[in-house]
């Protein structure tokens, strides 16, 4: 995704795309009736890191509605907002084994290095 600094653009350009963020569902912008862009509001939001049976179930309901597709924009925000929750907390409580990850990529590095075997 592309972040745009609209710190560097015109008052009026900023002014517009504020505009366009009151309705929760975002703006399509057009050019000759042909969609060009949709822009949606961040969902500020944050799910806590108390991560639950509730919150996974919901998580799972919004990937369910997404893969038929019938989730909505707003849903889409709060599935953003749940699935990063449910990776902080995977990190916190099952870390994945990098260390030993990238010790066996070295050690594979160095026998390649090293030449055939025979």
């Amino acid at each position: 995704m592309n972040h745009v600094n609209l710190n560097a653009y015109d008052e009026a350009i900023k002014r517009f795309i504020l505009s366009l963020l009151p309705d929760s569902s975002g703006s399509v912008l057009e050019i000759d009736g042909q969609p060009v862009a949709r822009v949606t509001p961040v969902m500020t939001a944050e799910v806590t890191d108390d991560w639950d049976a509730a919150k996974d179930a919901r998580r799972c309901e919004l990937i369910d509605r997404e893969i038929t597709g019938t989730l909505t924009t707003e849903e889409a925000a709060e599935l953003r907002v749940l699935q990063s929750a449910m990776l902080r907390h995977r990190r916190r409580v099952a870390p994945l084994p990098l260390d030993e990850a990238r010790r066996l990529h070295q050690e594979l590095l160095t026998k390649a290095a090293s030449g055939p075997t025979g």
